[in-house]
């Protein structure tokens, strides 16, 4: 045969160099568990602290969430597509497709509950929407992240967090702000540890 069949240590240089690559270009579960569950643990802990009295949280105790909220978003973002920079193909289009993704969802979020409030909506069911359809992006964005990865651990907090969102409803005001605080907040901090600890890298270095 003209062609050499590829040697075995050949074939495990490419698999490590294909895993290295994927490791390069692929979102740190770490840094991004840690972002999100350190800006949800953080902003609704302080709104559920500060909603104790009267069901309504301090406008400070609020501005920290957005602040932290957005700081996470703003992260993903510029995180995702750095991670990909300077890889040509469909790496880098993915990173930025899927940071871009977290601003979008979250844009439509706060249009949907504007509309809510525009339209007459009562404030408690505006909050426990906006709060509902936060965990619903963040859910559904980790759970395409686990499948355009291969991602087990990612596709299983999107669920985590999408049940966390829809359980939340039901808690009221403030309790809500406490599901999302230490449920989904915790939730993630649990999952950031978790990746640390087992040394995983980015999505690529297994499922």
């Amino acid at each position: 045969m003209d062609d050499e069949q590829l040697a075995p240590d050949d074939a495990l240089a490419i698999i490590a160099g294909q895993r290295e690559v994927t490791a390069r270009t692929a979102p740190s579960p770490a840094l991004l568990f840690g972002v999100w569950g350190a800006a949800w643990l953080i902003g609704y802990g302080l709104m559920w602290a500060t909603a104790l009295d009267d069901d309504t949280p301090a406008v400070w105790a609020a501005v920290v969430a957005i602040s932290g909220g957005a700081a996470a978003i703003a992260f993903t973002i510029w995180h995702s597509v750095h991670r990909s920079q300077g890889i040509r193909g469909r790496s880098p289009r993915e990173g930025a497709m899927y940071g871009w993704a977290w601003a979008l969802g979250f844009l439509a979020q706060g249009v949907i509950v504007a509309g809510l409030a525009q339209a007459g909506a009562e404030p408690v069911v505006i909050t426990l929407a906006a709060n509902a359809m936060a965990t619903m992006v963040a859910g559904l964005l980790y759970v395409a992240g686990g499948l355009m990865w291969q991602a087990t651990p990612l596709y299983a907090l999107g669920a985590w967090i999408l049940l966390v969102g829809a359980l939340g409803t039901f808690a009221g005001l403030p309790g809500s702000y406490a599901v999302m605080a230490f449920a989904g907040g915790g939730g993630m901090l649990v999952a950031a540890l978790a990746s640390r600890l087992t040394g995983r890298r980015s999505w690529g270095d297994g499922a």
